[in-house]
């Protein structure tokens, strides 16, 4: 007996079996699953790039089909001619009467209800529906198989929202060590951008985090090498019915494009290069804002050069923690002390967030600058075309802008820590400008904070103001009052010690007698106007976030704000905020070491001793609090 050893397939009938072995396993879990129904044999179908009619899918499950295995599927395929990109474009513009590249509901309804094999118009919607992730109520083809990225791999956090929003992607992906901090070292993260720029809301990181929970596997193209300095669009052909698009931008000029929008570029020009321009000096940390720096600031307004410094991204920063605050941008700071510069900046690691200062370093806090833009803010051309929609800050930022607010009689929010609180206002039209305490500002030109936007719109007050930063600001004090404001961070503290605290604090404040106590300071007499855990209950879609921390609310304004994160395995982290409002002009100007509160309260001494006892590391308190200049009180 003898046995004749079996043909080996040749590389184009193994190349066909790989090809259907992916499309099967895109949707099943294994090549010995069965194909049970006529919608799973269109969905592995399609996967394999082939487009089938009802005709083509009658034809294959008959009503006496019952089930279909994987070599079934080889042999349909085998069968059906792959569906060319060519051909499905004719189709795309066969619909898309107008010729502007996209298909509407009304074009889709009347090519599927009149055509071939008619659709009803639920059926219709229900397509529409699925197909308009971005939900512009536009089905647009490019967006289908189009990856953007930007040039280098590089962008900063804005930019993405601005190029996401300028060519309406499904969303973005943003890999950063700023948001969610993964892998070993906790230096790696990722962050999802939904269509309108903004972050993605926690109903849509759960789904994808549920959905993850019931992943098996996942294909990759190691084969396939993506040029990222090359500007330009690189196709690919990879396992699906159509090339795969990897388009290259200049994120930079993409974003300038935006700016020169919203801002005056020929009188910040004159203001940063004319025969009486002011000298700034901006630091980019060596983050990722550095080359959006260099072009708007330097080649485009016509600063100086060594205006900016640092500004060649690396992977480490320099070596140097790139957070804009008085201590880790200290070179800055002593720069700015000696009085050459007239203004000063430093942006984070990603963009998004900025300190300003003024001449011999005079320090903006986060609270009073976002203030000062919403009270000057008819200085930024955009605004006064959009109108101001109403203004908004994070519970825990200081009450400088609600000062604004009330004086300009403006609509003002208080939400949650989180920029996709402010994105919800936005995307209803409820919302211009906000900001945070922990120095991030932005307003409703794209869906992220700001750090290059929000320098931009403080050069911009200068130069219509024709004043200094220290001038402006002190002007604003004697208009709206000076609110003196600062943040401690107690990090891990003992989870048990720390929750048991936080409800020794809520028995205090939450006793009916609570309410009109009044504690002392100096000359100045504190009553206690509202005791809660703040809950938001957001004006768009009627959401409810509950104890976001704890706040003691003082008749003139005044707070105090206690919130509690964290309470893993490495401890908890309470966050204790302290806001003292002075409207008195002889005293607005004071050293804030003068400002010191001093409250001795015995019903609140129990609270301040367990605080001050479970703090385990008392000196990793935020380091721009560590600086004498700083506004700050002491419990």
């Amino acid at each position: 007996m003898s046995f004749r050893e079996s043909p080996r397939p040749s590389d184009e009938e193994e190349a066909f079996y790989l090809q259907c072995r992916a499309a099967y396993l895109a949707v099943f879990r294994s090549s010995l699953t069965n194909i049970a129904s006529k919608q799973q044999l269109c969905r592995v179908l399609q996967q394999a790039g082939r487009n089938p009619s009802h005709a083509t899918l009658n034809k294959y499950w008959t009503p006496r089909t019952s089930k279909l295995n994987f070599d079934d599927f080889c042999e349909i395929l085998k069968c059906e001619k792959k569906t060319e990109e060519t051909e499905l474009m004719r189709a795309f513009k066969k619909m898309d009467v107008n010729g502007d590249g996209y298909i509407t509901h009304s074009e889709l309804e009347k090519a599927l209800t009149t055509r071939g094999e008619k659709m009803t118009a639920e059926e219709v919607n229900a397509i529409f529906l699925l197909a308009d992730i971005n939900k512009d109520g536009k089905l647009d083809y490019a967006e289908i198989n189009h990856l953007v990225i930007g040039q280098n791999g590089i962008m900063s956090t804005p930019a993405v929202s601005c190029v996401i929003r300028k060519i309406k992607a499904v969303g973005g992906i943003i890999l950063t060590a700023s948001h969610n901090p993964g892998g070993p070292n906790g230096d790696f993260g990722i962050k999802y951008n939904i269509s309108s720029g903004g972050p993605a809301p926690e109903g849509i990181t759960n789904k994808i985090f549920e959905i993850s929970k019931g992943l098996q596997e996942y294909h990759i193209c190691p084969e396939l090498k993506v040029d990222l300095s090359k500007i330009g669009k690189q196709t690919f052909e990879v396992d699906t019915f159509k090339p795969f698009t990897v388009e290259i931008v200049d994120s930079v000029e993409a974003y300038a494009e935006m700016l020169r929008g919203i801002f005056d570029f020929v009188a910040l020009k004159e203001l940063l290069s004319g025969a009486s321009h002011i000298n700034v000096r901006l630091d980019a940390m060596h983050g990722v804002v550095g080359p959006y720096v260099k072009k708007i600031v330097c080649e485009e307004l016509g600063s100086p050069a060594n205006s900016a410094v640092n500004c060649v991204p690396q992977e480490d920063f320099g070596g140097h923690h790139p957070d804009p605050n008085l201590t880790y941008a200290a070179d800055l700071v002593n720069t700015m002390k000696g009085g050459e510069y007239d203004f000063g900046a430093a942006f984070d690691g990603d963009g998004d967030r900025n300190m300003v200062l003024g001449k011999h370093g005079f320090f903006v806090n986060p609270s009073d600058s976002v203030a000062v833009i919403a009270a000057n803010i008819t200085s930024i051309p955009y605004f006064q075309k959009t109108g101001v929609k109403g203004l908004a800050r994070s519970m825990p930022t200081s009450g400088a802008l609600d000062n604004v607010a009330k004086t300009l009689q403006m609509q003002l929010y208080e939400t949650p820590t989180g920029w996709k609180f402010f994105g919800n206002l936005m995307d209803a039209g409820k919302l211009s400008l906000c900001g945070e305490e922990s120095f991030g500002t932005g307003s409703d030109h794209i869906r992220e904070k700001d750090g290059l936007w929000a320098v931009l719109a403080w050069l911009s007050i200068l130069a219509t103001r024709k004043q200094s930063v220290e001038e402006i600001m002190k002007d604003h004090w004697q208009k709206f009052g000076r609110n003196f404001f600062t943040r401690y961070d107690y990090e891990e503290v003992d989870s048990d010690a720390a929750n048991k605290m936080i409800k020794d604090l809520e028995t205090a404040m939450f006793d009916p007698s609570f309410v009109g106590k009044k504690f002392s300071s100096g000359d100045k007499t504190y009553e206690v106007a509202v005791a809660d855990n703040f809950a938001y209950t957001d004006p768009v879609d009627g959401s409810v976030s509950k104890n976001q921390g704890l706040r003691i609310i003082f008749s003139d304004g005044s707070r105090i704000i206690f919130r509690l994160s964290g309470t893993g395995s490495a401890g908890a982290t309470i966050r204790l905020y302290i806001d003292s409002y002075e409207k008195d002009p002889q005293k607005i100007y004071q050293d804030p070491q003068v400002r010191t509160m001093r409250c001795n309260s015995s019903q609140l001494d129990p609270v301040r001793e367990r605080l001050e006892n479970e703090v385990i590391r008392w000196e990793n308190k935020h380091p721009w609090e560590q600086q004498q200049s700083l506004e700050y009180f002491h419990m």
